[in-house]
């Protein structure tokens, strides 16, 4: 915990963490709540983000919240594995031209070597691109290199702000106007990040039930607790495919453990949907 120091064990969390926390921006009001999270108390919030919460307690407030158009945030972490859920109500709308609109920039001039160079400007002419070292893209309108029209998605690696290197282009046609090299969405997930995703989704599930029935967390590297959460995992059901067992007892193996950096991270991502 970033905030606490060898002289506040024994202490509230909340109030120790509290004085550390207002240091940090003068600007912002912060005030430490030791009390039950009720109604009363949560209503006035337009954000709520719950850490370190059981899952009945999760489910009460995200209700709650869900109902008075508050918005609801879930952030924990657990040894190696985070996670973190977000409701931001019945009309929340993602308006992110990030989302929307692919990377792309008009080309100028295609070279022939291993590596072909591509030059370009954005769509604002003296811009340049907005790619990144490792990006996928493609090409199309290109005259002369047409070789490169409609190719399955290339690798760029970024020599400056107006040009890319593309593999190799020597044995294609010479370059002579026009084109445009773009960005294109990759949607595709493959079945074993799916796998994983909700195997870890259960894990988290069956780690609240196991905590509800043991009154403890599994202790670190113990096989019985391990095989335990699995068992509870496979008795929540997976309609939407079989659990990844290695992953779960994996994740049950270390879940009691606090690590600063996996906490930084998730908190990091909690941090950026409370500000949306």
């Amino acid at each position: 915990q970033f905030l606490l120091g060898e002289s506040d064990v024994g202490q509230n969390r909340a109030e120790a963490s509290r004085r550390a926390l207002a240091e940090l921006n003068p600007g912002v009001a912060v005030a430490a709540h030791t009390g039950e999270l009720s109604e009363a108390f949560l209503a006035p919030f337009q954000v709520v983000v719950l850490t370190e919460s059981p899952l009945e307690e999760q489910l009460r407030v995200g209700d709650f919240c869900h109902a008075r158009g508050i918005r609801f945030i879930v952030a924990d972490a657990k040894g190696l594995a985070g996670q973190l859920f977000c409701d931001f109500g019945e009309r929340f709308v993602v308006d992110d031209p990030a989302e929307g609109d692919p990377v792309c920039a008009a080309v100028q001039d295609i070279s022939q070597g291993n590596p072909g160079v591509v030059t370009c400007v954005g769509a604002e002419g003296s811009r340049g691109h907005l790619f990144c070292d490792g990006d996928l893209v493609t090409f199309s309108g290109v005259e002369g290199m047409t070789e490169l029209n409609g190719r399955e998605p290339v690798p760029v690696r970024v020599l400056d702000a107006f040009r890319l290197e593309i593999g190799d282009t020597s044995s294609f046609s010479p370059y002579r106007s026009g084109g445009l090299v773009s960005q294109p969405k990759m949607h595709a997930v493959s079945d074993e990040e799916l796998r994983r995703g909700r195997s870890l989704h259960a894990a988290f599930q069956a780690l609240h039930a196991f905590r509800g029935e043991q009154g403890r967390l599994p202790r670190p590297r113990a096989p019985a607790d391990a095989e335990r959460v699995l068992e509870l995992a496979r008795g929540l059901g997976t309609p939407r495919g079989p659990l990844d067992e290695d992953v779960v007892r994996g994740f049950a193996s270390v879940s009691a453990g606090d690590l600063c950096p996996v906490a930084a991270v998730v908190g990091a991502l909690a941090a950026q949907e409370a500000l949306k």
